[in-house]
């Protein structure tokens, strides 16, 4: 029988504990990793010189626990290592035994880095060392109770052209095991921006990316690992901390942080354990993932690397099992397996700490990350294991499935229109020249004279659109044409501009589209405002921009609304210089709601053009500031991502088409907006309008039904949603996470989106109890 320990608020936590608790390490070399009684052995068989053979003399010269005096000190070690490794038999052996000394410290999950360019001096080719890795990854998952992958590192103080022929090795693999990409060495002499050319074969393959940077340089080798090569982790990331700017970046854009605690203090980049940055980038809500860098050398083990921060930092239990969940979170294992890996690890973890009669308070406090993470419940989970406990049954497994078990009894109630009105919802593109009301529209034109026969307002207007309007119904039928054609938009578009134009209208309209916002029960909007489509008659963009902040600042005194503003640039309209100076005008007023920048036109920038707004690109990156684009093909999803630097995608609904570029999208939360527009009925018409919708959705991918250009088309967005919601078989479950998304996805801060998060899920949760709805079964 299970003893039931009482909780203990402050309970030691133990190395014996963490060595019970599964781990993933995604920061392990192979060539520092080799036991050293191995390396003794393999160099007698390779007739290789060594200072010495035996085991505690030779340990002198490759452990840097002790005496370390710098990286160049550290780095004497690997070349005796190295030269063991010039044959396939040794790199299959070595990678095995690693596998195996991770297994015996409950790593479940680990990702091994090598450069194979060092393991070529006997005449191995890139290939034939491939294969070698290959192998000992394969045999130690036949073997072991072990996933492991594969990280091809480039090397910074070679040739770029080496680089790109590690490049292309490590794509060809990653059906093999290889997941990513790394680039190390020395950062001071040679950026990682000469080595973008393969880092751009790499992103153009959907392979992911991990960089080496600020370890022993300062924050801009990390600035420049993420805007120019477009890492998706970060190795080692003390420099970050130098600067408060890309602090903020890296945590709200959520990119991992790999900390070698005990490597960086013996290579002496840092003085003692307690200056490491950990800690601080915790608190900020960064994601850290605790890792040993080279085991051999610097003799640790991840067990012990999670005690030392444990020990400095006072993580507390649960504080420590998010730290569990950041590495399994952050691997670059594919989304489906990965996500069951975290799930299973978690519950086994938990299982371990209550067992041991550690405290699980804070864990259930912080229920929230766990499901919104993992889709698990751990209070039940905790639950269920005191029902194990007074079990009298022995050898209990440490995982519970409910295979077959109907839980879903929420499914027999339909999702109504009704349903979908009073559940709180969120827009992240509205139009601000293409959501105003037909009925404040027809004020306007009323209140210019257009709709008088003879007045020079209605001759101008005719002379211009070659239209003569009298009635609302006629100026609906014209606007909102339920057979509009790419002319019939753009006639729209165009009458609709004519009416925002100056300071009154633009007033009126602002008004108008948040009173419409808030009838359908919108709680963060954030509205897209292009300045040069409304300086028609006087106003000049900064004017125009300082309108929508006053009425942004006003809306939001009232408590009844949250807005973030969008300044957008015309792909179709606006040259590469007058796009750049827009960026200009959006982050000057950063600090004033402008949330963002975005990009959109008739056509996507092809990857071929994008070279000409490299300017705009690189002051958003440099200023960290976000991004959304407009993308209706393959190729220029990818440019827009790696090479612009989107962090959201408009009209991306061809993603499906490659499940690679889909499973990439759901892997790093790109956002993806969709609404029922023409486009996207143009695009699938052969097959549902809402397939590409499902597709993502099931792909992990976080769709954001936006409202676009609501003037065009006669439904609410509820209706929108309830039209995707039928079309697309989506049940309650579904509704609850798609209406979710924008309020976790927006351009706000980390901090804001949490509130924005929170209200969604109170909200939610009066609504569906204030008509009985039965939602134990969907975490809100």
């Amino acid at each position: 029988m299970i003893p039931n320990k009482p909780d203990i608020q402050n309970k030691p936590i133990t190395i014996d504990i963490l060595k019970q608790i599964p781990k993933a390490e995604l920061h392990r070399h192979l060539d520092g990793s080799i036991r050293i009684s191995s390396l003794i052995e393999l160099a007698k068989e390779q007739k290789v010189e060594l200072p010495s053979y035996d085991v505690e003399e030779l340990s002198k010269y490759i452990l840097k626990d002790k005496d370390c005096k710098s990286l160049d000190h550290f780095l004497e070690a690997f070349q005796y290592t190295c030269k063991v490794l010039q044959h396939a038999y040794a790199i299959t052996r070595v990678f095995y035994e690693m596998c195996e000394d991770a297994i015996n410290d409950g790593v479940t999950y680990l990702e091994v880095r090598f450069s194979p360019i060092l393991h070529t001096l006997n005449g191995l080719s890139l290939s034939e060392v491939m294969e070698a890795v290959c192998d000992g990854l394969a045999m130690a998952e036949l073997n072991l109770s072990i996933k492991a992958r594969v990280i091809v590192c480039g090397l910074r103080h070679l040739d770029p052209s080496v680089t790109k022929d590690l490049a292309e090795i490590a794509w060809r693999y990653r059906h093999k095991g290889v997941v990513a990409f790394d680039l190390a060495g020395s950062e001071n002499q040679f950026p990682s921006k000469y080595h973008k050319e393969a880092f751009s074969i790499i992103r153009n393959k959907g392979i992911n990316c991990t960089l080496h940077s600020g370890e022993d340089s300062d924050w801009t080798s990390v600035s420049d690992s993420l805007h120019y090569c477009g890492a998706h982790r970060i190795g080692h990331g003390i420099a970050i901390q130098q600067n408060e700017e890309l602090l903020n970046f890296v945590s709200d854009r959520r990119v991992p942080i790999e900390c070698c605690i005990t490597s960086n203090v013996q290579i002496k980049a840092l003085p003692t354990p307690g200056h490491h940055p950990i800690r601080k980038y915790f608190d900020r809500g960064a994601v850290v993932s605790l890792a040993c860098d080279n085991v051999t050398m610097s003799n640790v083990t991840l067990s012990g690397e999670y005690k030392l921060a444990i020990d400095t930092f006072d993580f507390s239990v649960e504080e420590t099992l998010r730290l569990v969940s950041y590495s399994f979170s952050s691997s670059f294992i594919d989304p489906p397996i990965k996500q069951n890996i975290c799930r299973e690890s978690i519950k086994k973890a938990i299982k371990i700490f209550q067992i041991n009669g550690y405290c699980m308070n804070d864990i259930v406090k912080n229920r929230n990350y766990y499901f919104e993470e993992f889709g698990l419940d751990v209070e039940l989970e905790i639950n269920n294991n005191n029902k194990l406990e007074k079990s009298t049954t022995l050898n209990l497994p440490i995982t519970n499935f409910s295979l077959g078990k109907d839980i879903s009894s929420y499914l027999s109630r339909p999702v109504t229109l009704d349903l979908l009105k009073n559940l709180p919802k969120s827009d992240l593109h509205t139009r601000f020249d293409g959501s105003v009301s037909i009925e404040q529209m027809w004020f306007e034109m009323k209140q210019m004279g257009i709709d008088q026969l003879d007045t020079d307002a209605s001759k101008n207007f005719k002379r211009k659109f070659g239209l003569q309007i009298t009635n609302i119904d006629q100026f609906r039928s014209i606007i909102q044409n339920p057979h509009h054609t790419p002319e019939t938009i753009q006639l729209s578009k165009q009458i609709m501009n004519t009416l925002l134009q100056n300071t009154d209208q633009i007033n009126r309209a602002f008004d108008d589209i948040i009173k419409v916002a808030i009838s359908d029960n919108i709680q963060y909007m954030e509205l897209l405002i292009r300045p040069n489509s409304h300086i028609k008659k006087g106003l000049g963009k900064e004017q125009v921009l300082q309108l929508i902040i006053d009425n942004k600042n006003k809306w939001e005194a009232t408590g009844k609304i949250k807005i973030g503003i969008v300044v957008f640039s015309s792909s179709s309209s606006d040259d590469p210089i007058e796009t750049l100076a827009n960026a200009k005008l959006a982050i000057e007023n950063k600090s004033n709601g402008v949330v963002g920048f975005g990009i959109f036109g008739k056509e996507p920038i092809l990857p071929n053009e994008i070279k000409h707004f490299s300017k705009t690109f690189n002051l958003l990156k440099e200023s960290y500031f976000n991004l959304v684009q407009f993308n209706t093909n393959i190729e220029s999803i990818i440019s827009t991502l790696h090479e612009a630097g989107a962090n959201r995608l408009s009209g991306a609904f061809l993603a499906h088409k490659i499940p690679r570029l889909m499973s990439y999208l759901g892997a790093y939360r790109i956002p993806v907006e969709i609404s029922l527009t023409d486009k996207l009925k143009s695009f699938t018409n052969d097959l549902s309008f809402t397939t590409p919708i499902r597709h993502l959705l099931d792909n992990k991918v976080p769709v954001v039904i936006c409202s676009f250009r609501s003037s065009l088309y006669k439904f609410t967005r509820s209706e929108m949603l309830y039209e995707i919601v039928k079309n697309g078989q989506l049940d309650i479950k579904h509704v609850i996470a798609l209406l979710k998304n924008p309020f976790a996805h927006n351009f706000q801060s980390k901090e804001s989106r949490s509130e924005l998060v929170d209200k969604f899920n109170q909200l939610s949760k009066n609504y569906l109890d204030s008509i009985n709805y039965d939602y134990k079964n969907i975490f809100i």
